[in-house]
């Protein structure tokens, strides 16, 4: 599995727009063939995205494509009027455990 935590913070007075449109975004990611597990909890007053892909081109189809949909839903909710991405960790996870 490949695996992206991502770390967001909202823009002060904007929470339920970004939980709005996250989730938006999250079901967009949900649906895409090669998702094995999205999810979001809060830390700190910031969010966390825990995102799970059966490989890193599978991420990197739905993610990194400036075509792909996870592009496309960020547009058209236009999410990041709501929250600035921090950054994100990913990797691929021990193929023995």
């Amino acid at each position: 599995m490949y695996l992206v935590i991502s770390h967001w913070e909202v823009v002060p007075g904007r929470e339920a727009e970004f939980e709005r449109d996250g989730k938006k975004v999250r079901d967009v990611l949900r649906s895409q063939p090669g998702a094995t597990m999205i999810t979001h909890f809060k830390s700190n007053e910031k969010f966390v995205v825990v995102h799970g892909y059966e490989d890193e081109a599978a991420y990197n189809r739905i993610v990194n494509d400036p075509n792909g949909p996870f592009v496309k839903a960020l547009a058209e909710t236009n999410l990041e009027s709501s929250a600035r991405w921090l950054g994100s960790e990913k990797g691929s996870t021990d193929p023995y455990e």
